[in-house]
């Protein structure tokens, strides 16, 4: 399955998964495991890099939106005028459906030594290659 993902231009997102905190915390949890080959941790090291990045240019987004639909409440926080809620909620349903591209990274095969639960395997299943999982009778 993954090795189509990386082909060509590159893996697509959509931008609510940078709101996902269990993805966010898959990810960390993926780039602090040690026993990655060098070569592969590098490789996965350059993959979270790339998705901070898309992160960063989302937030900045996303706080751009709070602003222009937003007011100041009495302790310096923004936040988003009753009035404004609609325009403000689509505006975020439309940021949230937008797709990005993390290009320039190679796959590397999943390493079996890491440990996580069904949900966590679910979420980086098309970031890593699974093979190593498939039976050889086994399809997609």
């Amino acid at each position: 399955i993954s090795e189509n993902i990386w082909k060509g231009s590159g893996m697509k997102y959509r931008n609510e998964i940078l709101m996902n905190p269990k993805f966010m915390e898959t990810l960390q949890k993926c780039n602090e495991f040690e026993d990655f080959p060098p070569k592969d941790a590098y490789w996965f090291n350059r993959f979270v890099k790339k998705m901070a990045s898309a992160s960063e240019d989302f937030n900045d987004v996303r706080n751009k939106l709070i602003k222009k639909y937003g007011e100041p409440d009495e302790e310096g926080n923004t936040k988003v005028a009753e009035v404004h809620i609609p325009a403000f909620s689509t505006a975020m349903g439309e940021l949230m459906g937008e797709e990005f591209e993390i290009e320039g990274v190679k796959p590397i095969e999943f390493p079996v030594d890491l440990k996580l639960s069904p949900i966590e395997m679910g979420l980086v299943e098309e970031i890593f290659d699974m093979s190593v999982f498939l039976d050889d009778d086994d399809e997609d």
